[in-house]
This record gives C-alpha cells, structure tokens and sequence, in this order.
C-alpha cells in the first residue's frame, strides 16, 4: 500500500493545479477571449423571423427561395480593436455600444439566378445589414442624387431608428444601369466615435426608387490591414513549414512502423480501426450538421445538384482522411512506444482494471485541461501587459452556433485535433526521437517545436508568440504528463480545453437549446471518468474494495508440481522437467498460486528453446509474459547460453505477434530434398487422378 502514496499525493497535486487554473481561466474569462461578447441569448428561430421581417418591411418577398442561416464575424475590426483598445476593452465597448463584431447571416437565394437578398441580424436582434442583389439591367426609377439621399435618410431614421445628427455624410455616388435604372451609395461616419484610425459607419444603397442596401460596420484602416498580412505570411510560412516537416517526417516514420509491425505479425492491420472508425463517424455527423450552412457559401452560378454532390464527396472524403490518419498513427505510433517502453502501452497503461485505469487517466486529463486553460490566460495577461505582446484568444468556427446541433461542432473540433496531433507529436514524435538518441529532453523539445510552430497561423505578434506559448505548454504540460503517465491523459486534456473554449458561449447563452448543447459536450468529456468512478463508488459501498494481490516470478521447484499440473497446457511432463538438469523453468505466483510459467530447455552447447509461455487469462494484459521471457532468457545466460530460439505454429497469429513483439527475429523457414528418386506419373495416369477427383467431387 506504500507504494501508491507517492501516486495519490501526485494525483492530488495534480488536481488541485487543475481546479486552479480552471478558476483562473473562469475570472479572466472576459480578459482574455473576444468571445465573452457573444451574446446567444435569442435561439435561431427568432432571429430567422426577424430577418424575414426586414425584407418584409421593404416590401420585398422570399417566397420561392432557398434560405441560410449562418453566425458570422466582422474579423478585421474585431482584431482592430483588439490590439488597439485590448480585449477587455474590446468586449466592453461591443457590449455598450452595440457595434456589429458578430452577427447572424441569413440569405434567401434561387440556384442560377442573380437576384437573391441577405439581412445580417446582431445577436440582439437588431439588423445591421440587408443587400439586394439584381441584374445590371433590371429596370428601375431615375432618382436624381437629391431625391434618392431623402430616401436613404428616410429609411435610416424611420425604419433603423439613427439619429442622423450624430452621423457625418462622408460620400455619395450614383450610377446609371444600362436599363436605365440609377442606382445611389451613400455613407456617413459616427461623429462622435474614435478608436485608433477606424470610423464608425452607415451606409445605403438606392437602387432605382428602392432601397436595395444597408450596412452598419466598422472601418478599418487599410494600412492595418497591410501590416497585419505581412505579418500574417510570414506566420502561415513557417507554420506550413512545421506542419509539413511534422506531418510528412513523423507520419512516414508512424507508417514505416505500421507497415512494419504488420507485415511481421506483430500489430494486425486493423489494431488502431477503433479509434479510426469514431473519428470517421464524428467526422460524418459535424459535416452533415454543417450542410445547412453550406448554402450560405453557395455561388448560383454553380449547377445545384453538382454543388450539392461536391459537398458530400468533400465529407466523405475528410473522413476517411481523417480516419486513415489515425489508423497509422495509432497502430504505428504503438509500436515506436513498444521500442522504447517494451513492458508498457503508452496509450493506456493495462491493468486488471480497464475501466479505473481509464477513469484515472481521464480525471488527470481534465486536469491537465483546467491547467493548460489556466496557463494560456496568464500567458495571454503577462505578454500582453509587461512583455508588450499581443496574443488574441480567438474562438474560430462560430458557425457551428447555426447548426441545427450546435453541441457537433465541438466534438469534432476537440476529438479530430485531439487524437491527430496527441498521436503523431506525443507518442509518435517523443517515442521517435527518445528512440533515436536516448534524450528525454530532444524527445521534449523536438516534436513540440513542432506542434507549436505548427500553429502560427493563429492571430499574435510578433508573429512567433504563438509558438513560444505552445512550446512551453508542449515540453512542461502535454510532454512531461504523457512521459509520466499515457496518451489518453493528453487526449482527454486537448479535447475537454478545444472543445470546452467553444462550448462556454452555449453555456453562457440564456438560450435554453444552447445550454443544453453545451452540458452535452460537458457530459461528453465526462464519459471516459464515469464508467471507473461509478464501479468503484459501488466496490466501497458494498464493502468490496479490491486488493491487487502480489506477485513475483521464482524458479519453479517439486512443490509446484500441483499448481503446474492445474494449468490448461498438454504435452509437457513437468515432473520429467523438474527433473531434467538441461531444463529451465519458471512460475509466475500470486496469492500462494501458479498463474503463469516459462519452460525451456538447453539443446546443444551455446543453444536453448524456450518450450512454453502461458498466463492465466485474468494475468494477461499486463506484460507478465515479457516478464517470464525475460526471466527465462536471464537464466539461459547462466547456463552460457548465447541464442533461443522458439518454435512457432505456422498460422498461430497470436504467438508470432508474442515473439516479433519483443524483438525476437523469425527464423528462415525449413526445406527438405529425399534422395531416393520418385517417379514421376505419365500422362495418361494424371488424366485419370483428374478424373476420378472430379467425379468424387461431383457426387459430393
């Protein structure tokens, strides 16, 4: 009982570090994450009317139309006011303000067809912009400028509700259309608004005597944008640098390993075809819930049925990438770890208990999750505040909020990256590089430079933030935690932190669809913790705590003779071996029993051939084999033995993934030649044989 003390402080330790960085990602929340502005209080439905009751008030009809709904975000200004004003700043002033960062977009289309309108709707309900686009040579009034600028104030006063003394004129134009309709654009700026460079807009578009346009935004400045694009290319260059050198160096090795181990016996070929399948299949279901919003991207001059068909093919697709990925890692990245750890599985380590390992492992990702939240706000609040960085907590793919099943899109976003990037710079990448030159601290550094790097394309500057932020997370969170524990800790970890940052909007929203989207995605990360701390919560209520009986492998001696005798193994005489000084024979024993032995004997001078390994079924799983192997070839060292060798039955899978498994070479097959001639059958007897074999076959 001694011996898990340390385990249990640790666990304890662990725990408590996670608690507090979840605390701490909670408090400074609204700091850190543009996010915290979302506002999902109105559900879609709503929203969707009050779109509809914008083109009504317009007097336009949808009727005949297809229809989109999608959530959006106005991504120039929001990281302009991001590093002008800061984030706290940011979310306050979007808040007060009202200024239209995120929106929905709802547009009503007819496949080839020009003519269609979009209304985009702030999470309040207030509509920010309306189009109406139309042929060049649709017919239409003649306004003069004078006449369609009344229009325009008309409708920004009436029906938008502006105050236009506090807006500016800024330019007019106008247009005649070869119909000889003339179209107007007219935009004002916020008197009173000042950020940075950036003007606070209005504009409307007259088309004819309609009003064809709206738009509230914010301007931002064009040598903003500038800078920031050189910037971004130099961050998406190195990026794309670090994924390819990752994916290209540590996927051809993951595969080298694959094809290996299976080609030898020692993995099938389907040992990874689980988690590969899961992936497949969340993969699948995030993309068919995205198809409603594929129609807000559609271009109508695309036939429908293609475009249609070309999304499908597009899901399919990734998924089966996806899956394929994961095959070769899991199966190829088990076997890298085989040759560094030869006595553990790194993925998830075994034990008697499958359903309390994984809980432990789980509890301690959720952890490790709660810390790496934690350090990615105090990173983001230190470089922003004494190092004079800037590091924007970005939440992308907001679409998924206009999905019919908003809780998808995290689960796919947090198992997809979890799995991918934990099985290929995790156990790929540290067992490789471990392998290769015994450092733990290049196994560290190397493949998290990697994964960090990987990432530049994320908003920071300088540019390189990003990826010093995701090497210190890599070498001293993800990195030591797999190296002590396993992957499923870091898998759980990437998941609960990617798919927890997109879920707290839901949460946050006064929706109630959306909050029990998010407690779904809550109750997803909880899954792999539940099934363990529910059966041991039943073992000490019925009083029944299980006790890991010790055990040891000894040389096996006369008073085994019953123990052996009870194992389910035929053709050995364990008394004749017991006797046999050529013999060599050890037992595993647990709770004062024989679960398991290793017999073999020394053939020849400098040669032995190990006769038997068996485990009990209940003692598999967990390396005892190794170890009896290991204890067999020890005591044939003794004996000056210096090769074994182990007979295998041809087609026994299981005994060639045993031995290949460890390293141990197959040896070349065996053929005979006999001397004595045979002769051979004319021709007339072969067609005889032939025939008798088919009329035997033919009465069968």
């Amino acid at each position: 009982m001694m011996t898990n003390q340390p385990s249990r402080r640790l666990d304890i330790l662990i725990t408590l570090l996670g608690l507090l960085g979840l605390a701490l990602f909670l408090v400074f929340y609204d700091r850190a994450f543009p996010s915290a502005a979302i506002d999902l209080d109105l559900p879609r439905a709503e929203i969707a009317q009050r779109a509809e009751t914008c083109l009504q008030e317009l007097d336009y009809s949808s009727q005949g139309y297809q229809f989109a709904l999608s959530f959006e975000e106005n991504w120039w200004a929001s990281v302009y006011l991001q590093q002008t004003l800061g984030i706290p700043e940011t979310n306050r002033l979007i808040r007060d303000e009202r200024l239209p960062i995120w929106y929905w977009h709802a547009r009503w289309f007819r496949p080839l067809q020009k003519e269609e309108f979009s209304v985009s709707v702030a999470p309040d309900g207030e509509v920010v912009a309306f189009f109406h686009s139309i042929l060049e040579d649709a017919p239409g009034a003649g306004l003069s400028q004078d006449e369609a600028r009344a229009l325009a104030e008309e409708y920004l006063v009436r029906d938008r509700g502006w105050a236009l003394e506090d807006w500016e004129p800024v330019t007019a134009s106008s247009e005649e259309r070869p119909g000889g309709r003339i179209d107007h654009h007219f935009e004002w700026k916020r008197r009173d608004f000042s950020v940075g460079e950036s003007e606070l807009r209005l504009a409307v578009d007259v088309q004819g005597d309609r009003v064809g346009g709206y738009g509230f935004w914010l301007k931002v400045p064009e040598a903003f944008q500038r800078h920031f694009s050189e910037q971004h290319n130099r961050a998406d260059f190195f990026s794309n640098l670090s994924a390819t050198l990752g994916f290209a160096g540590l996927g051809l090795a993951a595969l080298v390993a694959y094809l290996g181990a299976a080609w030898r016996g020692i993995l099938p070929w389907h040992a990874g075809i689980g988690p590969a399948l899961a992936v497949a299949i969340v993969s699948l279901l995030a993309g068919l819930n995205y198809l409603p919003l594929y129609k807000a991207w559609y271009d109508t001059t695309q036939d429908y049925t293609l475009f249609w068909l070309q999304c499908l093919l597009s899901l399919a697709y990734s998924a089966g990438l996806s899956a394929a990925l994961v095959l070769v890692l899991w199966s190829g990245g088990k076997r890298l770890g085989k040759l560094v750890w030869p006595r553990q599985d790194k993925i998830l380590p075994r034990s008697d208990d499958r359903w309390g390992t994984l809980a432990r492992s789980g509890w301690r990702g959720l952890m490790l999750g709660g810390l790496m939240a934690g350090y990615v706000v105090v990173f983001y609040l230190v470089t922003t505040h004494f190092l004079g960085g800037w590091t924007p907590l970005d939440v992308p793919y907001t679409a998924l909020y206009a999905t019919p099943l908003p809780f998808l899109g995290p689960l796919e976003v947090g198992l997809l990256p979890a799995l991918e990037e934990e099985l290929l710079f995790r156990l790929v990448g540290i067992s490789l590089v471990l392998w290769l030159t015994r450092r733990r601290w290049l196994a560290l550094l190397v493949p998290g430079m990697l994964w960090a790097f990987a990432h530049l394309s994320y908003v920071r500057d300088p540019f390189y933030l990003r990826g010093i932020e995701l090497i210190i997370s890599a070498v001293f969170l993800e990195g030591l935690f797999f190296l002590r524990f396993d992957l499923t800790t870091t898998i759980v970890a990437h998941f609960a932190y990617n798919a927890g940052l997109m879920a707290l909007p839901l949460l946050r929203s006064g929706e109630p669809y959306f909050v029990g989207s998010g407690l779904f995605v809550l109750a997803t990360m909880l899954a792999p913790v539940v099934p363990g701390m529910v059966r041991g919560i039943r073992r000490r209520l019925r009083g029944k705590e299980k006790e890991i009986p010790q055990s040891q492998i000894t040389p096996a001696t006369a008073d085994d003779l019953p123990g052996l005798a009870a194992l389910p193994v035929e053709g050995l005489d364990w008394r004749a071996l017991l006797d046999d000084p050529a013999a060599v024979v050890s037992c595993l024993r647990a709770a004062g029993e024989v679960v398991g032995v290793a017999a073999g004997r020394v053939e020849a001078e400098g040669v032995g051939s190990a006769l038997l390994v068996y485990v009990a079924p209940p003692w598999r799983r967990r390396y005892w084999g190794s170890a009896l192997v290991d204890e067999l070839c020890t005591r044939f060292q003794e004996r000056g033995v210096q090769r074994v060798k182990a007979a295998v039955q041809a087609g026994d899978r299981v005994a060639v993934a045993f031995w290949a498994g460890r390293g141990w070479r197959p040896a070349v097959k065996e053929f005979t030649r006999s001397f004595v001639p045979v002769p051979r059958p004319g021709w007339r007897e072969v067609v005889a044989r032939l025939w008798t074999r088919l009329r035997t076959a033919g009465r069968s």
